[in-house]
């Protein structure tokens, strides 16, 4: 009797420790296809940065080197060898398209410019994407976490190796500013 609730309790434990690992493997995998989509999205966005900078340059507002900086953002993101470095890019883009955007704004001709409306629609839409994506990759990140931090599930995360996910945060969207 007792070598059978043994047994019983062996293939409980085996069940348990399968369940679990298969819960970590879909969390991750959930954490990296929602990387996947911030980083498709911010890289998109990085592109409309040289049709930006070239707008820009023709408001006397902004100087050469702010044009220059804005042009290799593009670069700058690329490059970036840490979450941290990356999200410090990411933020630098965000408030140089506010910049942009506010000294356009003291400009009247721009309110009926076709090509800088549709490139400002262009931005605001692609920094909502980037947002909605951040969000949702924090959230995979978070719900990894917090089954990677329980006690029993941590030992299973050590074993296979699986790393806990950086929050990925930087400002809020251009919304405000285009207010």
């Amino acid at each position: 009797m007792l070598i059978w609730f043994l047994f019983g309790a062996m293939c409980m434990g085996v069940v348990l420790f399968g369940l679990a690992y298969w819960k970590f493997v879909l969390l991750n995998k959930a954490a990296q296809a929602a990387w996947q989509k911030l980083d498709n999205n911010m890289k998109n966005r990085a592109e409309l940065i040289p049709v930006l900078a070239l707008s820009a340059a023709s408001f006397n507002e902004l100087d050469r080197e702010f044009i220059y900086e804005l042009s290799h953002m593009k670069e700058a993101c690329r490059t970036a060898q840490t979450l941290q470095e990356r999200v410090a890019k990411e933020n630098e883009i965000t408030q140089k398209f506010k910049k942009v955007f506010t000294a356009a704004m003291k400009h009247p001709e721009l309110k009926t410019d076709e090509h800088f409306l549709k490139l400002q629609k262009s931005i605001i839409y692609a920094e909502g994407k980037v947002q909605s994506a951040k969000k949702k990759y924090n959230s995979a990140a978070r719900d990894f976490n917090t089954i990677a931090a329980i006690i029993p599930l941590n030992l299973i995360a050590k074993m296979f190796e699986f790393e806990p996910y950086e929050y990925f945060d930087f400002d809020p969207s251009l919304d405000k500013v285009m207010e």
